[in-house]
């Protein structure tokens, strides 16, 4: 796996963006063009999740489920792997069959911009388009071990009208592989 060196991190950390980008890209199932910004949602959700990444995978089932749960929320995974095919992403996201839209993100072009690390990685923005919650989905490299479960408990509050009780999380899983520029 490539880790990323203090300088890399200082530098995705420094340009990071504290407001909802407006952001475009194709399904990778779909081909379906989406164009994304602040909603009347209760809130938007970006995960960037992988086709190969066992972390991710094993958090496909409760992302499911959260998105079923709150439907008052915008959901969009995000795919930035540059070292996946296309035909291997499409592959897994038409297996995974995620009730919400997985856009691939060209040239880690939104990782870059959020900051994002690894797979799973959430990213929590309420209507204003304010960044409320970073970090992992759970406490847990495996979904189903999780004892904590960030994602699911900062939709819980944004639901109930409380301010989140996380701000960040760690996240955890593989490393999002960016191209070399």
């Amino acid at each position: 796996m490539q880790r990323l060196s203090t300088l890399t991190l200082l530098t995705l950390w420094a340009s990071l963006s504290w407001a909802l980008p407006t952001f475009d890209g194709n399904d990778v199932t779909s081909q379906k063009e989406y164009k994304f910004s602040t909603t009347d949602k209760e809130a938007t959700v970006l995960i960037f999740i992988s086709a190969k990444c066992p972390c991710s995978a094993s958090h496909e089932p409760l992302l499911k489920n959260l998105s079923t749960e709150f439907k008052d929320m915008q959901f969009v995974g995000v795919h930035s792997n540059s070292d996946e095919t296309a035909e291997e992403t499409q592959r897994h996201f038409a297996e995974a069959q995620l009730p919400f839209p997985v856009i691939q993100d060209r040239k880690s072009k939104l990782a870059n911009e959020l900051g994002a690390l690894k797979t799973p990685h959430a990213f929590v923005f309420n209507k204003k388009g304010e960044m409320v919650y970073h970090g992992g989905v759970t406490d847990s490299h495996v979904g189903p071990s999780a004892k904590k479960f960030f994602l699911k408990e900062v939709l819980e509050d944004i639901h109930a009208g409380k301010a989140p009780r996380h701000k960040e999380g760690r996240a955890l899983g593989c490393y999002i592989q960016r191209e070399d520029s």
